[in-house]
């Protein structure tokens, strides 16, 4: 059973899932079933009968919706799914989620588990990485986990308590950073055309995320930058950061110097490695 089944993570599951059984999407939203499943029309929060029943024999659960209609599934499903059945939910933010899933666990004899894919779901499992917060393990959740990593996925264990950290610095950090870039570039009044033609590969990947960034759905971006409780702090980071750029190239350019190789350490085995990686990258930058 996938609560929330119509939506892009929602359809990640179902295809995942689709060999394992049966699979029903629950969702408010009418429309065509997605191709070997069957769709229920229901409010997640608020089981109806005719959910209940299904969550009732239920081997999994996954949750993939919102934050603000997660908490809430993940609370009524636990009430009504069978005992030994594994809970999953996909929220971006864990902070709200997680003693909900513990309690859902532990009062109900269930298993359970947090993943969040870190990608467009439409990317696809492939060489990407997912978190996964293990609440409490079994064989169903390490059925789910076998099957991300067979469909390619890359596990990235992280406790659930930390979860929202690491994404501040993961998520919140980057879009933030992505948008105020482009806020600085429209503010300097220059022309994206002229921008697009004349940039040097480190210019053109960062208007290529800003592309992204500003094609995908608002709501999404904003959750990312509201609902984190280390959100605020992610971003005050970030511009302290570019403050001290400022101060640095301000002073003598031993200060510059000092920051890049205290950047470099802070990279450590790392940054050979990545600047391998970007130098790939910008083979593909080219028109």
């Amino acid at each position: 059973m996938i609560l929330g089944g119509r939506g892009a993570v929602g359809r990640l599951f179902a295809d995942l899932l689709r060999g394992e059984g049966t699979v029903t999407l629950a969702d408010l939203r009418p429309g065509v079933p997605v191709p070997g499943t069957s769709a229920l029309e229901a409010d997640a929060r608020r089981p109806d009968p005719r959910l209940a029943a299904e969550l009732a024999v239920a081997d999994a659960v996954i949750v993939a919706l919102p934050e603000e209609a997660g908490v809430a599934a993940v609370e009524a499903a636990a009430r009504h799914m069978p005992r030994g059945a594994v809970l999953v939910e996909t929220l971006s933010v864990k902070s709200a989620v997680a003693g909900a899933l513990a309690r859902g666990a532990a009062e109900h004899g269930l298993e359970a588990l947090g993943v969040n894919p870190m990608f467009a779901p439409a990317l696809g499992f492939p060489g990407r990485p997912v978190l996964v917060s293990r609440v409490r393990g079994g064989p169903r959740s390490h059925r789910l986990e076998t099957l991300i990593e067979d469909a390619g996925g890359r596990l990235v264990p992280v406790e659930i308590g930390e979860h929202d950290r690491l994404t501040a610095a993961l998520q919140v950090a980057t879009h933030a950073g992505i948008l105020a870039f482009g806020g600085a570039l429209r503010l300097l009044g220059a022309d994206a055309g002229a921008l697009t033609r004349a940039a040097p590969p480190p210019h053109r990947a960062m208007l290529a995320l800003l592309a992204r960034v500003v094609s995908g759905t608002p709501e999404v971006y904003r959750d990312v930058q509201a609902a984190n409780p280390y959100a605020g702090e992610a971003r005050k980071a970030l511009a302290d950061a570019l403050g001290r750029v400022d101060e640095a190239a301000r002073e003598p350019s031993g200060r510059f110097d000092e920051m890049l190789g205290d950047l470099a350490g802070w990279l450590g085995p790392e940054r050979e490695r990545l600047a391998v990686e970007c130098a790939d990258l910008f083979t593909h930058l080219s028109d």
